[in-house]
């Protein structure tokens, strides 16, 4: 095998330490850099990673300084999402060969497509942590679909909390990838937003529910906070049966079934059914097919930044069709927040003053607010 791809990695948080696991993992990575304002995060990372012997980081301050002195293949972006643009943007433009991004591409749809750009000129990969695109439930419950084990789809439902960009880009990505990509071609749907609360320095809403159509005739319908049910599973409704999902198996119900069918994915894999499972499959698998795309092995990736920025499209178009009261036909036209726009027009007055942010739990110190002037 080739020599190992030399990695930077710029933010080190959870998101980060997901990548460097599926890096590190997959055998086919090295961590040469790792970038942040936080010593104490630096450290941390160090210690989570030590039982890796090959693990040996040299520490940054400034990223951009890491940019230019680290002689790196790949960087992966693990700051909040203000942050997305500006340093996948200076990661394209210091001469490496691909990025690895973390959800949502961006906060807003314009910075993602100057993030597109900007690779695209400088010749660089991108790719967007939808890590979902490599649960073997998700991709079996692909190819039933394809094989028209339900007949054609009608609506998928799921449940989902804590904001739309923050949690539903995922569920917005799953549904295009469960449905063979197609495109979103309209959305509809309608938010609350009673108090003040951010993701990661980003304004959420406190409830939503949204429709989505595809061009295929298929819906899909996120339920954010309406009731207690979240997560990763969901159901799908066919013409000829339905499919229910989680992350770890799925069941089938057509018309020669006879019932209900229970099925899990094949694979040998490191944690079936622990909490984790997830994280670490998709995280080492996505890992792989990273460094087989980066190196031409393989010339589709299925995390690749435009099926990144469609998702982050699909759930800012919610909140487009909340501000204008209209069903937004696709490809979303508005390129800034829409919920950042309602909120400082006054249209969404918050009842419960209070600003809070439900990802501040990852600030270190003594800071309260995200250091977005500053990554």
């Amino acid at each position: 095998m080739a020599d190992k791809l030399r990695v930077g990695v710029i933010g080190c948080g959870d998101m980060t330490r997901n990548h460097v696991f599926g890096y590190l993992t997959s055998a086919r990575y090295e961590i040469v850099a790792i970038a942040d304002l936080s010593k104490q995060a630096m450290k941390d990372f160090d210690e989570y990673f030590s039982e890796y012997g090959d693990y040996r980081a040299q520490h940054f301050a400034d990223a951009h300084e890491m940019l230019e002195k680290s002689e790196l293949d790949v960087v992966s972006v693990g700051v909040w999402d203000k942050g997305h643009a500006p340093m996948t943007i200076a990661a394209a433009a210091s001469g490496i060969e691909a990025i690895l991004c973390e959800k949502p591409m961006a906060d807003t749809v314009g910075a993602a497509a100057d993030m597109l750009m900007v690779c695209q000129r400088n010749g660089v990969k991108l790719a967007i942590g939808h890590q979902r695109r490599w649960v073997p439930s998700y991709t079996l419950a692909r190819e039933m679909i394809a094989d028209g084990e339900i007949g054609d789809v009608r609506l998928i439902t799921v449940s989902a909390r804590d904001g739309l960009p923050n949690y539903s880009s995922h569920q917005a990505d799953m549904f295009r990838y469960m449905l063979g990509d197609p495109e979103c071609t309209w959305v509809m749907g309608n938010v609350e937003r009673e108090t003040d609360r951010w993701a990661r320095a980003i304004p959420i809403e406190d409830k939503a529910l949204a429709l989505f159509g595809f061009e295929t005739g298929a819906q899909a319908m996120i339920v954010a906070s309406l009731t207690p049910e979240h997560g990763w599973g969901g159901r799908i409704y066919g013409s000829d049966g339905m499919i229910e999902f989680s992350l770890t198996d799925l069941k089938l119900l057509n018309s020669s079934t006879g019932g209900w069918q229970k099925h899990r994915p094949d694979g040998d894999f490191l944690s079936y059914g622990e909490d984790d499972f997830e994280v670490r499959e998709a995280a080492i698998a996505q890992a792989r097919d990273f460094a087989a795309w980066i190196s031409g092995e393989i010339s589709d990736f299925r995390g690749e930044a435009q099926h990144g920025y469609k998702a982050l499209e699909m759930v800012h178009a919610v909140y487009e069709s909340a501000r204008t009261h209209t069903q937004v036909q696709m490809p979303l036209k508005t390129m800034a927040h829409p919920l950042e726009l309602m909120i400082d027009s006054g249209h969404l007055p918050v009842r419960y003053p209070g600003r809070y942010d439900i990802r501040r739990r990852s600030l270190r110190g003594e800071n309260v607010t995200a250091d977005t002037e500053n990554v």
